[in-house]
């Protein structure tokens, strides 16, 4: 699938999503509603192993699936991009708590890292309250959420780009430094890679 297009004249990436990646979080789904059905008949049922948590704990596994075999299945078999770069910013859809559009000017950082040995590439803002309030109640609760296991508002998961997670941060840094305004470039890490945990 072609990833590069011409835009008006300036050069655009597009990267999609691996689908192998999104059916394995379609299976985890299926795999938390056959714990959520199993919790709920346990703890409901009556019986000497009848338990109210049980069957709550159930309910919570069952929408938990049910929401990550949604989310997997419709990754899978989507055909649109979920992250581009252009002249303007970056369009992030990668994951539920996507920050949309970031233009370039708005980013005072960029940063690889890991977490539970995923990566990550972490996106600090010149003013993340500014930032934060033009996005939905909904995302802005994630992103608040996502922030308290980071530093930055902005943080977008690279396992499901495989090879092409350098490259995207290396693309992300060549765009950032030149249509960005900011202060401090990148310090500390290879643009080639993740730095460990």
């Amino acid at each position: 699938m072609e990833r590069d297009t011409m835009m008006q004249g300036s050069r655009t990436l597009h990267f999609y999503q691996k689908p192998g990646k999104a059916l394995q979080i379609a299976l985890f789904g299926l795999l938390f509603v056959a714990v959520g059905i199993y919790l709920m008949v346990l703890g409901f049922s009556p019986g000497p192993d009848h338990s109210i948590f049980g069957g709550i704990m159930g309910i919570l596994s069952l929408l938990m699936g049910v929401t990550g075999m949604g989310f997997g299945v419709r990754r899978a078999f989507r055909f649109s991009p979920i992250l581009t770069l252009d002249e303007k910013g970056l369009h992030d859809r990668v994951a539920a708590a996507n920050a949309g559009f970031v233009a370039w000017t708005e980013i005072s950082k960029i940063e690889p890292y890991t977490l539970m040995n995923q990566p990550y590439i972490g996106i600090d803002l010149h003013n993340a309250q500014d930032f934060l309030s033009r996005r939905s109640g909904f995302m802005r609760g994630l992103m608040k959420a996502n922030r308290g296991l980071v530093s930055m508002p902005v943080n977008i998961p690279m396992q499901g780009f495989g090879a092409e997670a350098p490259e995207i941060l290396r693309e992300m840094e060549l765009r950032w430094q030149r249509y960005g305004h900011f202060e401090d470039r990148l310090g500390g890490h290879s643009s080639d890679g993740w730095p460990e945990e």
